[in-house]
């Protein structure tokens, strides 16, 4: 039992079930939507073929991450889970903006009607789908710490606002507002671009190099320091490829110390750190004389 949980819980399992959830979903919308008169939910409809773009590109992304280092990319291929990350935020931020642009075009040209129930059902039902998809996912990008799962999470998480503004809109309508269900599109728009414009940030910090936060790079500092033989730390930088972290540190030793005997320290403190902090993978140390 535990060795299938344990393959449930990778980011291909769970990208894999995604895209399977979302064409489920992408068959109701469109059947709740078209023949159910809902608005809102044809809004939703787009959304869920979207999400199908997006979860390709996040499971090429998963494995294009995990080749090894290359003559072309000598730090390892990271960055291709923060890349497809990027492209889920961008895809997110197109959805919502058309889903705004189309429900506001229904509110001015005043071309409303109250949805069938049967829209009411796959909005629900939607909701419930997406809040199981949005904790699984959240688990399993926690878990591989992988940048591209954390955006799917992120996406299912729009879409149970999304989905529960586009119930509040069909219901509102089919008791005798039916403006109310494009209005239920706008606030979908709403969540789903202020959702993939935090994304969009996170990762263009990534990817230009970002550094981890102050209290991270305090820890590694200590735990450099924590080497009886280090004797300082003169500089400390870090930045983020993908999943994991590269340090470069700048360690004070004995000046009287030979070339070699700086060299074990130096070791010492690389592998200090890769076995303590599982997010880092790769540790440059540079080597300076203390001065009196």
């Amino acid at each position: 039992m535990s060795s299938i949980k344990k393959k449930l819980e990778t980011p291909e399992a769970s990208t894999k079930l995604s895209i399977a959830a979302n064409v489920l979903l992408l068959v109701l919308k469109f059947i709740g939507g078209f023949w159910g008169g809902s608005k809102a939910l044809i809004a939703d409809c787009i959304n869920s073929l979207l999400d199908l773009i997006a979860n390709a590109a996040v499971l090429i992304g998963i494995n294009v991450a995990k080749r090894p280092a290359d003559a072309e990319h000598q730090y390892g291929h990271g960055n291709a889970d923060v890349i497809a990350a990027f492209l889920v935020a961008v895809i997110i931020l197109m959805t919502g903006v058309y889903i705004g642009y189309d429900s506001a075009h229904t509110v001015f040209q005043k071309t409303n009607r109250p949805p069938h129930f049967f829209a009411t059902g796959v909005a629900f039902f939607t909701i419930l789908t997406k809040s199981i998809l949005y904790r699984y996912t959240k688990r399993v990008g926690q878990k591989s710490k992988s940048p591209a799962v954390l955006a799917n999470a992120q996406d299912h998480k729009s879409d149970v606002y999304a989905s529960t503004g586009a119930l509040f809109g069909i219901i509102i309508a089919q008791v005798g507002y039916p403006i109310l269900d494009p209005i239920g599109g706008i606030w979908v728009s709403f969540f789903i671009v202020r959702n993939s414009v935090n994304i969009i940030r996170g990762n263009i910090h990534t990817l230009m190099s970002g550094a981890p936060d102050k209290e991270t790079i305090e820890k590694v500092r200590k735990s450099a320091a924590g080497i009886t033989e280090v004797k300082g730390i003169s500089a400390t930088r870090m930045r983020t490829l993908g999943s994991k972290q590269i340090v470069d540190i700048s360690i004070l030793v004995d000046k009287e110390l030979s070339v070699e005997e700086g060299h074990k320290i130096a070791h010492k403190v690389q592998d200090r750190l890769i076995s303590q902090f599982e997010d880092i993978n790769e540790v440059m140390v540079h080597v300076e004389p203390k001065q009196d």
